[in-house]
């Protein structure tokens, strides 16, 4: 494929979608996985430590989980990808090694329950097909009726020995530092499950534990990132810049908005969708994912569904899905064929979501607004990264060609509980107020979280 130019093989085969075994811990597994984690999440991840901020409130709702308190859901931002990995580690050995130093043992060692995008299992290949459902992972469709799987999440959460674990956000956003992106699904969910104990006549009460997760780059990379830069210059067809050698932040900020800017030329040309006079780079960035969508919808068959670029993404990519793994196939070799041909046509279109995936999380100006809770370095590495992904997309890439090779310090903020026991209450068992209420108050933890202001109610 190198020839090609580009970093992913392109599907032109319809094929038959892999089976998940159902969710269920696998005792033989789990210690294997315990071992290998701190192997995998430093020398595969790149992570030299993982911070726990306030690692007491961390503490106090497992601990109120494992006595029969609570039903506890953990919320958690989901700007990276790593994620899910680090929860899992913080949980299952961090916790319960600040707990026995505290003198303070948990009841159990903890785990978490992990939702994860059904198609994490198509793209991930068959080692992570392997290991998803053994660990407890259990899959959500974000664009399409799924009452079998969602009954599943729903029982964990009422009945499962481990707290359930999604991020609210929905899917990977991009951006540590920037407003997250709320879905009420999660808190939907939790509601529910408030309804049921009830129902019951149980006494726990349903509890988000909203978390935050931050990087912190290791400052020795500014050389590897500058040459991340010197490539991107290249690639994109931009003269070398001249003072770059990973010296200077300034210089290094200046390349990286020289190569957006060039980017977004190379896009606007791609998708013809050149700008009118007086739009600002953010809005001829939205044009482009307008256009990239709109250039998916239209090779999948899909109107314009008039819903935000996110849910617009889930649509295309669900219909992608279904046209490389066909629930039916006509046996026929003209069908064969012609089921080959519609898996062809979804990859294409496919490739044009990844791009409006990334992009519709882009800020222009993230890399000068002033940092939050890290650094200028820190966005500095962010956006670089956004930029080497954005060309890997370009060249028929999504998620799985990110790079992930900077050493980085992770942090994990957890936010004040939220009670949706009593938010219900609260809301005078109006479902829906009650959903619009929590969602506002796990977006404001989260993003207070996100600004080093935790502690505030």
């Amino acid at each position: 494929m190198k020839r090609s130019g580009l970093v992913a093989k392109p599907v032109f085969d319809a094929r038959t979608i892999p089976p998940l075994p159902p969710s269920r811990i696998s005792r033989p597994l789990m210690p294997l996985v315990r071992f290998l984690a701190p192997f995998y999440l430093r020398l595969g991840l790149a992570f030299n430590d993982i911070e726990l901020v306030r690692p007491q409130r961390f503490l106090e709702a497992v601990r109120a989980f494992q006595t029969g308190q609570t039903r506890l859901l953990v919320a958690f931002r989901h700007p990276y990808g790593d994620e899910p990995q680090l929860l899992l580690h913080a949980f299952q050995q961090v916790l319960p090694r600040l707990a026995r130093r505290l003198g303070q043992p948990l009841p159990a060692r903890p785990h978490l329950h992990m939702v994860h995008d059904y198609a994490v299992a198509l793209w991930g290949g068959p080692l992570i097909r392997f290991i998803l459902p053994r660990v407890g992972a259990v899959p959500v469709y974000h664009a399409r009726t799924d009452t079998a799987g969602i009954r599943a999440i729903r029982d964990l959460l009422l009945n499962g020995a481990h707290p359930l674990a999604l991020s609210p956000e929905g899917q990977i956003s991009y951006h540590s530092e920037a407003a997250p992106r709320v879905e009420q699904g999660a808190v939907r969910m939790g509601l529910w499950c408030v309804k049921e104990l009830a129902q019951a006549g149980r006494t726990e009460r349903v509890q988000i534990l909203p978390v935050s997760v931050h990087y912190r780059y290791d400052a020795r990379a500014a050389g590897q990132l500058a040459r991340m830069l010197r490539r991107l210059e290249k690639e994109s067809g931009l003269p070398a810049h001249k003072d770059l050698n990973g010296q200077q932040l300034q210089v290094m900020q200046d390349v990286a908005e020289r190569v957006d800017n060039r980017l977004l030329e190379i896009c606007e040309t791609f998708y013809a969708c050149p700008p009118p006079a007086g739009l600002t780079a953010q809005q001829r960035w939205e044009r482009v994912v307008e256009a990239a969508l709109g250039r998916s919808e239209a090779i999948l068959g899909l109107a314009d569904s008039g819903k935000d670029p996110i849910q617009r993404v889930y649509r295309v990519r669900q219909a992608g899905w279904d046209l490389i793994y066909p629930a039916r196939a006509d046996g026929t070799a003209l069908g064969r064929a012609l089921a080959q041909r519609r898996a062809g046509e979804a990859w294409l279109a496919m490739r044009h979501m990844e791009l409006a995936d990334l992009m519709a999380y882009h800020q222009v100006n993230y890399l000068r607004d002033p940092p939050l809770t890290g650094s200028a370095y820190d966005r500095l590495v962010e956006t670089v990264l956004n930029l080497d992904d954005l060309v890997k997309r370009l060249r028929g890439g999504n998620i799985s060609n990110r790079s992930n090779r900077i050493r980085k310090q992770a942090r994990l903020v957890p936010g004040q509980m939220i009670d949706l026991t009593w938010h219900l209450a609260d809301a005078g068992q109006d479902g829906r107020l009650a959903a619009r209420q929590a969602s506002e108050a796990l977006r404001a933890q989260l993003t207070a979280c996100m600004e080093g202001r935790e502690d505030e109610r």
